[in-house]
């Protein structure tokens, strides 16, 4: 029934708005016609009045009412001064008492247009009834205008007659919609509710039952309908499966991982989180701000649900150490993945403790092996005996570097070591770490050159010498005869930028990520023919780490090498 209503209201706006349109059509249009018409044909009887009028004024009255009898119109005969000298329907006495007539509309247009026509609509104070005049500039001497009017009641009639007749065509039109409505809902209602219902039973996730529809427009939408359902089914399938293999892949994860909600509360966890954090299956997980009791946790866990971005923030749960990193989700929420490293960490803490001790132990035997080799090659009388012994003094010296640099390594990766900062300036620094260099740059033919603007950071001076003595011991290694070696220093942002670039032969983009790991070596024959141990890098890298800081490497092959240092400006 309420389609019914819906289609007989839209038929029946759009018919009252095609019959409303006619009926205003019907008043303004089809009346101005009638009244063009009716002043045209008044027009050509005033004209056709005066070429009759005598020219014996004595005579108008009589013509007067004589013309306007034979026409059935009012005739009225004007002359210069105004006064009507003659009148259908006015007999002779009377046209005395009848005011001047020079102040009427019609009478005055046309005395005074070009063409001599005048014409003017308005109410008769007699008749009540609205009236047209048209009054000519003609006829014989001593008459001035010649005047005919008639009623327009006629043309009011017609006018209403053909309303009327649109009204009563509008009222068939409406009923005839109300039919059209009917039949049209008999014809949709059913079958739409049915496609309703069917639609109803998609979104609810039950078989539907799709109608057959007779109306070809309908027909194909059913076909769609039916379309879509069999997709989303089979979509629902595939999202089903996909979802099962993503949470049997989730449950076999070692790492932890977590999904929150924009409010914080937990929506997923797998098998893992909960182990690490001392949930049972079936226990409920509290939300994330609430997840944890020490401070520092609580504090990390509320920078997360900021939508800040975590990256490999370690913490201590009990007995256990476990990464945490954390990434926002599209919807606000948050996923968090913790990685146990306690395991790791111990066989790191136990390379390190054996890579101390074994150099520990190295130093003593080296030291002897060093000195009773200098010992030899300096009282050896035999050139080839006094070869040997210089070959064991620069082996053992290049153990003994080693040595050194693991024990350095050690120390600070142990964390048995820690930065004493103090502004330092690095024009100074650099040149005082430059100065065992000299003779070998010189020996190389290679140039030094600095332009730190007199910038001054916050370092252990001791350890800015020795990442100045291992990046300059690298570039000498690597920088041909000729070469240049640079220290340059400026501020940017919140960090001092210290860059130490060479003119060398380059590193290749494939090997530029892992310059910083112990032991790598880019080419790994010529390092070690040098002398290279293979640690200053990741000693550098562990120094500048130490202070807060960062480093990093730009290279291009053959044209030389930049180590930039990040040292962050602290306030006194």
């Amino acid at each position: 029934m309420k389609l019914v209503t819906r289609l007989f209201a839209s038929i029946g706006l759009l018919v009252a708005a095609a019959v409303a349109g006619s009926i205003i059509a019907a008043d303004v249009l089809l009346r101005r016609h009638l009244e063009r018409e009716v002043a045209a044909e008044l027009e050509r009887e005033a004209r056709l009045v005066a070429s009759f009028t005598p020219a014996d004024s004595a005579r108008w009255p009589e013509f007067a009412a004589f013309a306007g009898t034979r026409l059935g119109r009012r005739v009225t005969l004007i002359d210069p001064d105004g006064h009507v000298r003659g009148d259908t329907e006015f007999d002779r006495p009377s046209l005395a008492r009848l005011e001047n007539h020079r102040n009427r509309p019609e009478v005055r247009a046309a005395l005074d247009s070009a063409r001599g026509v005048g014409m003017n609509e308005r109410l008769s104070a007699s008749t009540n009834e609205r009236q047209m005049y048209v009054a000519i500039r003609d006829g014989p001497p001593g008459l001035a205008v010649v005047r005919v009017s008639t009623t327009l009641a006629l043309v009011d009639a017609q006018v209403h007659t053909v309303q009327r007749a649109v009204a009563i065509a509008g009222l068939a039109m409406l009923l005839a919609a109300w039919v059209v409505a009917w039949l049209l809902a008999r014809e949709l209602a059913r079958p739409l509710l049915r496609v309703a219902e069917a639609a109803r039973d998609i979104a609810a996730g039950r078989p539907a039952d799709f109608p057959d529809v007779r109306v070809p427009e309908l027909a194909h939408q059913v076909d769609a309908l039916r379309t879509m359902h069999h997709e989303l089914e089979r979509r629902f399938e595939d999202l089903k499966r996909e979802r099962e293999e993503s949470r049997t892949l989730l449950e076999a994860l070692s790492d932890g991982v977590l999904a929150a909600d924009k409010r914080g509360a937990l929506i997923s966890t797998n098998a893992a989180a909960r182990r690490l954090l001392g949930y049972g299956d079936t226990e409920a997980l509290p939300p994330l701000g609430e997840l944890f009791h020490d401070r520092a946790h609580r504090a990390l866990m509320r920078e997360v649900l900021t939508g800040a971005v975590v990256e490999a923030r370690e913490l201590d749960l009990g007995d256990r150490t476990v990464v945490v990193s954390a990434r926002p989700l599209a919807d606000g929420g948050t996923l968090l993945v913790l990685s146990d490293v306690t395991d790791l960490r111990r066989l790191e803490t136990i390379r390190r403790d054996f890579v101390a001790n074994v150099s520990h132990e190295l130093k003593t035997p080296l030291t002897a092996i060093a000195g009773y080799a200098e010992t030899l090659a300096a009282e050896a009388s035999d050139q080839q005996a006094t070869g040997f012994a210089q070959t064991i003094v620069e082996n053992a010296g290049r153990m003994q570097r080693l040595v050194d640099d693991l024990l350095d390594l050690s120390r600070i990766e142990s964390g048995g070591w820690q930065p004493e900062p103090r502004t330092v300036n690095v024009e100074a620094a650099a040149r005082e770490a430059w100065g065992p260099f000299v003779e070998r740059a010189a020996g190389r033919g290679v140039a030094f050159e600095t332009a730190t603007n007199s910038s001054s950071i916050n370092s252990d001076p001791e350890a800015l010498r020795q990442i100045f003595t291992n990046l300059y011991d690298n570039a000498l290694r690597h920088t041909p005869r000729g070469g240049r070696i640079r220290v340059a220093a400026q501020r940017v942002g919140n960090d001092t930028v210290v860059r130490v670039s060479d003119t060398g032969t380059g590193i290749s983009a494939d090997h530029l990520p892992r310059i910083f790991e112990r032991f790598y070596r880019v080419d790994p024959g010529r390092s070690r023919h040098e002398g290279g141990t293979g640690l200053g890098l990741a000693i550098v890298k562990h120094l500048v780490e130490a202070h807060g800081g960062r480093v990093e490497a730009e290279s291009e092959l053959g044209r030389g090498t930049a180590i930039l240092l990040y040292f962050p400006v602290t306030q006194p």
